[in-house]
């Protein structure tokens, strides 16, 4: 299979070696040389880890022999299977690339962006065959993370859906489906709604940033508190992203913290400052969260929101509740799926959260499912 990768960032670098590992001749193009240098750099120490933790299957030489890097669209593009798109997440320039690949590439192959928040419909509506432009999501570091969110435009087709979970699985990810085209599909609508109440309930004075995340590590299990996730992956890349998503309908009102560190440039580890505070910018360095802060906080209230937003995409058609567990627990870590930790929480507890968070914000987005409220009132559980 011929592939190749526009953008070759952390996420264009990352799925270029994952193509080639499975074999792939791979073809990485960006706008610099410079850039396809580094690429290539970061991909040879990707494989020298993998190679020293015993998890290649061949000589790392080989998996390189496979991967070349160009700057011409031309070039690349001549003959390939499956384009990965791996650009900045700016619509205007992902149209602009989809255009280009609709002239130069077979119009048989594959069309994939790795978008986080851009509507695969939006993007394909530049495409003269929509059917083959898809959303293949991976997560960050894509060699590492074993999930990819197969995002289904509005006209899409099973064959093209069929085979983006076939390059999943020769990719060695697990694919979910995410049958309908919503900002942020699955993964990230649910830390969207678990981030914004964490930050709500800082700003209402109910609790601190360091308990929140104390309860989410240590009594939950998660591999991060909401806080620290925001200082680890850049709190400037969550906060644009729900920008997106909130610009093309995802209704909730951002908490400010979030928008002020933001603006005064606190954007976590990479900056040595965050919601934390770090020894050294660009080093990464655990946030210090004892394990008793988080003794007294009220779980349901942090986790309310984001079960919430499991039950929407479950009533509204976007993926099935296993694959919603299923893309938590590979996506985010968690020990278990957002809605298994409902149905251990109690749904009843659930809804009364949500009650509570609506009345002390008046904010609509905590308006208890429907689906939800029938699940507690016929004592059912969503699995």
């Amino acid at each position: 299979m011929k592939v190749a990768v526009i953008g070759s960032g952390t996420m264009g670098h990352g799925i270029a070696q994952l193509a080639a590992m499975a074999g792939c001749d791979v073809s990485i193009n960006d706008v610099s040389e410079e850039l396809l240098n580094r690429a290539v750099e970061r991909i040879r120490w990707s494989l020298s880890k993998m190679n020293e933790g015993g998890k290649l299957k061949e000589n790392a030489d080989s998996i390189m022999s496979r991967i070349r890097v160009n700057v011409s669209l031309n070039d690349v593009l001549n003959g390939v299977s499956v384009m990965f798109e791996a650009v900045p997440e700016t619509l205007d320039l992902k149209l602009r690339l989809f255009r280009v690949a609709d002239e130069l590439a077979p119009h048989d192959s594959l069309l994939a962006t790795n978008t986080s928040s851009i509507p695969i419909t939006e993007i394909a509506e530049v495409v003269q065959q929509p059917e083959r432009v898809i959303g293949m999501h991976f997560f960050n570091p894509p060699q590492l993370m074993p999930l990819v969110e197969i995002v289904r435009g509005k006209k899409t087709s099973d064959n093209y859906v069929n085979k983006a979970v076939d390059i999943s699985k020769q990719f060695g990810k697990e694919a979910v489906l995410v049958n309908r085209d919503v900002p942020g599909f699955i993964v990230n609508r649910v830390l969207a709604r678990l981030m914004n109440t964490s930050c709500v309930l800082v700003t209402h004075g109910a609790t601190t940033i360091e308990s929140i995340d104390s309860a989410l590590k240590y009594r939950l299990g998660f591999p991060m508190g909401a806080f620290e996730l925001a200082d680890y992956s850049g709190i400037d890349v969550f906060y644009l992203v729900f920008q997106a998503m909130k610009e093309r309908g995802f209704m909730m009102h951002e908490c400010p913290l979030f928008e002020e560190k933001y603006k005064r440039g606190e954007l976590g580890i990479k900056t040595g400052l965050g919601f934390y505070k770090y020894p050294e910018a660009g080093k990464y360095h655990r946030a210090v969260i004892s394990t008793e802060a988080g003794t007294n906080v009220d779980l349901a209230m942090l986790v309310s929101s984001a079960i919430n937003e499991a039950i929407w995409l479950v009533r509204e058609g976007v993926s099935e509740p296993r694959d919603i567990d299923r893309a938590t627990k590979l996506g985010l870590g968690y020990p278990q799926g957002i809605l298994e930790i409902g149905n251990k929480i109690g749904m009843q507890k659930i809804m009364n959260a949500l009650n509570s968070l609506r009345e002390l914000t008046s904010w609509d987005e905590y308006e208890p499912d429907s689906l939800l409220q029938e699940i507690v009132l016929s004592g059912a559980k969503l699995t």
